[in-house]
């Protein structure tokens, strides 16, 4: 329960019948929902609305229970007693400043959530919203606790809705609609129980005591309630009438029948909210554009913008109109719609996107919402396949089938060839392709290029080992120059050593290069005699930096003959 506050005592008393402002918040909207067989009242819900030019601070007026079982209102004998069911019925309203045109919404714990989290303020179940279908809800100004406001000379209430000083029976018949036998077996009461009531939007003052003009009791002081005929009349009444009707555990719905749940406000919640209390009715309101909440979306989604929250408190919204306002273009499905869609981009950045529009008198409002595109791609996985070794002039194929994509597909592949003697690729843009290698030995390297469905990228190389001779220990055929032994040992880390043998005398040269064809380190021997030779390499260039872990090649070059072989570095 908020904490009380002292406030000097004011109150300004205007007759019903005038037309002026009064200098207070009114009651402009009252739903009591539905009562289920059996059980205790839910959903019940109060708004107040300033329809005043002035700010006002809710400090200093308090909610009171009206019992049915009163008979004077005058005396305040029916506000807050705690006969029967009445319970706790003084609610003092917070601090809080309602400005002009403003509404401040009031809910019970128990009611449904659609209405709690609707509501400014929530009252604990036991409050001056736990009334039933005879009682009412005042709204007093005033100081102190309740027995301090109703002793008050002049505390009558500011506002009222309800049946504060006579019992109508089981429901408070404002609506002057009669039906079928509801839940306590009576005939020929009115159906608010069951509605959502509304002020009228002429009615721009409370009723300060004039009641039975409130309910629309014009005919006489409305003490007839248990005839058949009942004495409201609707037209005359100060409220319009919002029948919510919910379907019973067997199917049943209007009034007489109630569900044995609590039945969903979400429907209620909009005839609510499209009621505004006014004034000036002949000065229009502006609408108000709601472009939806900002979202995050990756490539390639189909991102939709809703419009449709927009509203016009005193019309309808007759246009909308999107457009874009910065980020990488896109193409918007409909651009004079609540909603649109539109495919986003494969590049991260932001979106911006304004909606205007504008109601049935011509007024807009502008509103704008951001989409922010991210990649939550995850690349492909490129394979050109392992490294191959040819002679001249053969038939070569790349196979790049083992690239993969975990959450998508590959949409292309790209081979293309990045050192080595140029070779003529068959069909450089399919998963495989076919080359005829050159007629000398060579280092060829090849790239394969493969981009998913989102535009994910990624890349793998190869190398094709060009020979024209055989260069194993084990083949009979040699060059009359030289014979090559290999490497040992392979793979290896931090050194290894290149033996080879020297058939007569002559000028030796070894080298080493990458997968990329780059030589990155040379030794010239010189001049040697007939016999085997070892030559080391610690796994590091010319300038002696350690090279990284992979493939290298290395070549002999005794007299005119050379030979070339591969090793790897495993670190």
């Amino acid at each position: 329960m908020i904490k009380n506050k002292n406030y000097k005592i004011l109150f300004l008393l205007i007759s019903a019948t005038s037309y002026l402002f009064c200098q207070d918040p009114i009651i402009s909207v009252w739903y009591i929902g539905t009562r289920v067989a059996g059980g205790g009242p839910y959903n019940h819900y109060i708004e107040l609305y300033n329809p005043t030019e002035e700010p006002i601070n809710l400090s200093q007026y308090a909610l009171i229970k009206g019992h049915g079982q009163s008979n004077n209102i005058e005396q305040q004998a029916g506000w807050g007693n705690t006969l029967g069911n009445s319970g706790v019925s003084f609610n003092r309203l917070p601090e809080f400043i309602l400005f002009p045109g403003q509404s401040y919404g009031i809910s019970r714990d128990v009611s449904h959530e659609s209405l709690q989290n609707h509501a400014d303020l929530i009252l604990d179940d036991e409050g001056a919203l736990s009334i039933s279908g005879d009682d009412a809800v005042g709204l007093f100004k005033g100081v102190g606790d309740l027995v301090a406001v109703l002793a008050a000379t002049d505390s009558i209430p500011i506002d009222c809705i309800g049946s504060p000083y006579e019992d109508p029976g089981q429901s408070w018949q404002v609506s002057g609609f009669t039906g079928p036998p509801n839940s306590t077996s009576t005939t020929g009461y009115g159906v608010t129980r069951f509605a959502i009531l509304t002020r009228k939007p002429s009615v721009c003052y409370g009723n300060t005591g004039d009641w039975n003009s409130s309910r629309g009791c014009v005919t006489d002081s409305c003490t007839n309630w248990l005839t058949s005929a009942p004495q409201t009349t609707y037209e005359e009444s100060e409220w319009d009438v919002h029948a919510c009707y919910y379907p019973d555990v067997d199917g049943n719905t209007g009034p007489g029948y109630e569900p044995d749940t609590n039945p969903n406000c979400d429907e209620d919640i909009l005839v609510m909210e499209a009621y505004l209390n006014t004034c000036e009715l002949s000065q229009n309101q502006e609408p108000s554009s709601d472009a939806g909440l900002d979202q995050t979306a990756s490539y390639n989604q189909l991102v939709t913008l809703d419009g449709s929250g927009s509203s016009d408190p005193d019309g309808t919204v007759e246009s909308y109109q999107w457009s874009q306002v910065s980020g990488v273009t896109v193409s918007l499905s409909s651009l004079s719609q609540a909603t649109t869609t539109f495919t986003s981009p494969t590049q991260e950045g932001e979106l911006v996107f304004k909606l205007l529009v504008a109601d049935n008198e011509s007024a807009s409002d502008v509103d704008t919402v951001s989409v922010f595109i991210v990649n939550t791609n995850i690349n492909p996985n490129a394979d050109a396949g392992p490294d191959q070794t040819i002679g001249h002039s053969e038939l070569a194929t790349l196979n790049g089938s083992g690239s993969s994509d975990s959450d998508g597909v590959i949409e292309s592949y790209q081979w293309s060839q990045i050192s080595g003697d140029t070779v003529s690729l068959s069909s450089p843009s399919q998963i495989t392709t076919n080359f005829t290698s050159p007629t000398a030995d060579n280092i060829l390297v090849f790239t394969l290029s493969v981009v998913d469905d989102l535009g994910g990228v990624d890349n793998d190389t190869l190398s094709v080992l060009v020979q024209g001779v055989t260069t194993s220990i084990d083949e009979g055929f040699l060059p009359s120059d030289i014979k090559l032994f290999g490497n040992h040992p392979n793979p290896f880390n931090p050194k290894t050593d290149i033996v080879f043998q020297v058939l007569h005398q002559t000028a030796v040269e070894v080298s080493i290069y990458n997968v990329y064809g780059q030589k990155i380190w040379t030794k010239n021997i010189g001049s040697v005699n007939k016999g085997v030779y070892s030559v080391p390499w610690h796994g590091k260039n010319t300038r002696g930096e350690p090279v990284v872990s992979g493939v290298y090649f290395y070549q002999i070059i005794a007299g005119d003959k050379q030979l070339i072989n591969k090793m790897s570095l495993v670190k």
